[in-house]
């Protein structure tokens, strides 16, 4: 478990062994990971060694320490309280998380046929397809699929999609007027194929939300497709309520 002939520091390998625990959901959401006396008995280490390794793990944002209780699992979890809608990467920012972008793939492909005939002649024949993981502390929060309108896709660079959200390139770049959006969420299970792209086990919940978005003149602008492992999104909605 821990090699102490390694060059590697003895409390770097406890944090990495407790991370990798941490991200296979060992301790649950928010979950104790034991006391620093418990960790100590359990690596053979000192207090001292296990203060470090905790210590690497909140810098992360992966534990939390309650005076009193111990320390704690903290998973990342995205709160969307539905006010408007908006990208993932204001969520992320508005939370105060650092977020990789990676995009995977940016190019002009067909329309795909499974769009409604409305929107696929508000898209054309060819779209700019797009998609993208957002990643957080080593954890793949969500995987995206964007589908663009040519007219606007062919003004951007895949330095653009990187740096910005897509929302931001059509107000600061192509100059369009934001207008509304309509967005779907249903539950499913990762196949395959989705398993290994948010590197989760096949069947495990996850999250589909499905978004049509719109200019301010009723203009189609993006089609996305939004996936997530169940345990790293959560909606929070405020909404009146009625008898009837």
């Amino acid at each position: 478990m821990i090699n102490a002939e390694s060059a590697l520091p003895m409390y770097k390998q406890i944090a990495s062994i407790l991370k990798k625990e941490i991200r296979e959901h060992r301790y649950g959401d928010s979950g104790s990971i034991g006391t620093h006396t418990d960790l100590a008995e359990r690596f053979g280490v000192s207090l001292i060694t296990i203060r470090k390794a905790i210590k690497m793990l909140a810098e992360e944002n992966l534990v939390e320490t309650q005076q009193g209780k111990g320390t704690f699992a903290k998973a990342t979890i995205l709160q969307d309280d539905l006010h408007y809608l908006t990208g993932v990467s204001n969520i992320i920012s508005q939370q105060n998380l650092q977020a990789q972008v990676v995009v995977r793939t940016m190019t002009f492909v067909n329309t795909p046929n499974h769009f409604s005939d409305k929107n696929k002649e508000a898209m054309g024949q060819t779209c700019l397809y797009i998609e993208r993981l957002h990643i957080i502390n080593e954890i793949i929060i969500n995987y995206a699929k964007l589908y663009l309108p040519l007219s606007y896709g062919r003004r951007l660079s895949r330095k653009d999609v990187e740096d910005n959200t897509i929302y931001q390139l059509y107000e600061d770049k192509l100059g369009v007027k934001l207008g509304k959006g309509v967005q779907y969420i249903s539950a499913d299970a990762a196949d395959d194929e989705m398993a290994e792209i948010l590197d989760v086990d096949a069947r495990t919940p996850i999250l589909k939300v499905e978004r049509e978005s719109y200019a301010a003149d009723g203009t189609l602008i993006e089609i996305m497709e939004l996936f997530y492992e169940y345990s790293h999104y959560r909606f929070r909605v405020e909404l009146d309520l009625a008898s009837r």
